[in-house]
C-alpha cells in the first residue's frame, strides 16, 4: 500500500528484545533500532520484547511466556493507535518449538497492524526444520511467506525464508564498530592462550572443546584456555569444574564468567588463538568470531553453517570438519594451529583484514528497510560475500 501523500513521515517499529540479557540477536536489535532513530526522515519505534529476562530461560515453555505474549499484543495495539505502521520489523525465533510457538501467537496480529512486514532471521535452522514436514513448521512457513521480505546475515542462512517461499532476501551482515585499540594487547610470545568466548553449552561445543584440549594438553605445556561466558542448562559451573577435574586441565583452562567492556576487550587483547567450536542448530552468523578477526585473531573454527561465509575462503587459521568424531577434528585442528604458531600474525592480520573490508563499515540496513517503505522496491543488494565463498 503506498503511503499517503500528507507529510506524514514514514513509521518503522522494529520488534524485539534489547539488552539484558546481552546477546547476539539482541544487540543487533537494539543496534537497529539506535541507527533508525538517527534518520530524520523516518519514525522509529519499539514493540517490545521481554520473553527472556535470563539466558537459561531461552526456549523454555512457561506461563510467563504466554502471558507476555499477550502483553506484547497490546503493546501492539498501543503503537496501532499511536498511527499507521507502515513498516514493521520482526526477528523470527528459529527453529525450536518455542520460538515458533510464539511467532505463530504473534505473526497474524501483526499482519493486520502493520502495512509491511520485514523478517530478520537472527537464528537459522529453520529450513532444515521445515524438511522435516511438522505441523508447526508448516503453520510457521504460511505465515512467514505473508513477508515483503527478509533480511539474513549470510548467503547461507538464504535458504531459510527460501523455504518458506520468501522472494525478495536481501544478505546484510552486522557491522560491528572497530574496538581494536593496541593498548588492551598484552599477548605474550612465550604462551599460546586460546581464547573461547560465548555461551557455554553443548550446541556451542563446550564439551568437545575440553575434550580436544584435554588431549593437546601435554603435548603443548605453554597452552592456556580461558572460557568466557555464562553456561547454559544443563551444563553449570560445577559441572563444568567436575569435567575439568576429571581431564586433569583444572590448571590449564581458566572460567572468566560473563565478560563485557574493558573485561572483553582485555580477554580478546591477551589471548593469541581464538576457538569457535560451534554446531548449534540455530548458529548464522558468529558475532563474536567477527570481533575475534576485529581483534587480529587466528581462528580454530568448525565448519557449519554460516562460519565459512564469515571467515571467508581465505580465512586466517583452521575450519575443520565436524563430520566423523568431532572431538578428534578439533583435536587435529587445535594440535595444526598450535604447531604453526609462527603463522599467527599473519593469520590474525587476514581475519582483520576481512573485518575491515565486510564487517567493520557501515550497515546499509536503515536505506534498505526505507526502500521497502516505496512501491518501487529498489533492486536486491547481493553481498559480496556471496561471491567470495
Amino acid at each position: 500500500m503506498p503511503l499517503s501523500t500528507s507529510s506524514r513521515k514514514p513509521r518503522i517499529v522494529v520488534a524485539g528484545q534489547i539488552p539484558p540479557p546481552f546477546g547476539g540477536q539482541n544487540v543487533s536489535i537494539k543496534q537497529l533500532v539506535d541507527d533508525l532513530s538517527l534518520d530524520a526522515s523516518v519514525e522509529t519505534d519499539r514493540l517490545e520484547f521481554r520473553f527472556t529476562p535470563e539466558f537459561k530461560a531461552v526456549r523454555a515453555v512457561g506461563l510467563n511466556k504466554l502471558l507476555e505474549s499477550a502483553r506484547v499484543v497490546f503493546r501492539l495495539f498501543k503503537l496501532r493507535v499511536k498511527g499507521p505502521i507502515d513498516l514493521l520489523v520482526y526477528p523470527v525465533g528459529g527453529p525450536q518449538s518455542v520460538p515458533i510457538l510464539r511467532d505463530l501467537i504473534l505473526l497474524p496480529f501483526i499482519l493486520i497492524a502493520a502495512r509491511k512486514l520485514v523478517l530478520r532471521f537472527h537464528a537459522a535452522g529453520f529450513a532444515n526444520r521445515k524438511l522435516q514436514g511438522d505441523l508447526l513448521s508448516k503453520l510457521a512457513a504460511a505465515l512467514y511467506r505473508q513477508a515483503s521480505a527478509a533480511i539474513v546475515m549470510t548467503p547461507y542462512n538464504r535458504r531459510d525464508p527460501q523455504s518458506c517461499g520468501i522472494e525478495e532476501i536481501e544478505v546484510l551482515p552486522h557491522q560491528l564498530p572497530d574496538q581494536f585499540s593496541e593498548d588492551h594487547l598484552s599477548r605474550s610470545s612465550e604462551e599460546q592462550r586460546l581464547l573461547y568466548m560465548g555461551h557455554l553449552c553443548l550446541d556451542k561445543g563446550t564439551p568437545y572443546l575440553l575434550e580436544a584440549f584435554a588431549k593437546i594438553a601435554a603435548r603443548f605445556p605453554q597452552a592456556h584456555l580461558e572460557l568466557a561466558g555464562e553456561p547454559l542448562p544443563p551444563l553449570s559451573i560445577e559441572t563444568i569444574q567436575r569435567d575439568l577435574i576429571r581431564l586433569g586441565i583444572q590448571d590449564r583452562v581458566t572460567l572468566l564468567g560473563l565478560v563485557r567492556d574493558e573485561a572483553k576487550s582485555a580477554a580478546f587483547g591477551r589471548a593469541n588463538l581464538f576457538v569457535f567450536p560451534s554446531i548449534a542448530p540455530y548458529e548464522s552468523y558468529g558475532r563474536v568470531t567477527v570481533e575475534a578477526m576485529m581483534w587480529r585473531l587466528p581462528i580454530v573454527i568448525s565448519d557449519w553453517r554460516g562460519n565459512s561465509d564469515v571467515v571467508g575462503r581465505e580465512h586466517g587459521g583452521v575450519l575443520y570438519s565436524i563430520d566423523g568424531d568431532m572431538v578428534s577434528n578439533l583435536e587435529n585442528a587445535l594440535q595444526f594451529a598450535l604447531e604453526n604458531d609462527g603463522q599467527w600474525s599473519a593469520w590474525g592480520q587476514r581475519n582483520r583484514d576481512r573485518y575491515l573490508a565486510h564487517f567493520g563499515g557501515s550497515s546499509p540496513i536503515v536505506e534498505v528497510l526505507k526502500s521497502y517503505l516505496s512501491s518501487n522496491r529498489v533492486p536486491s543488494r547481493q553481498l559480496a560475500l556471496e561471491t567470495e565463498n
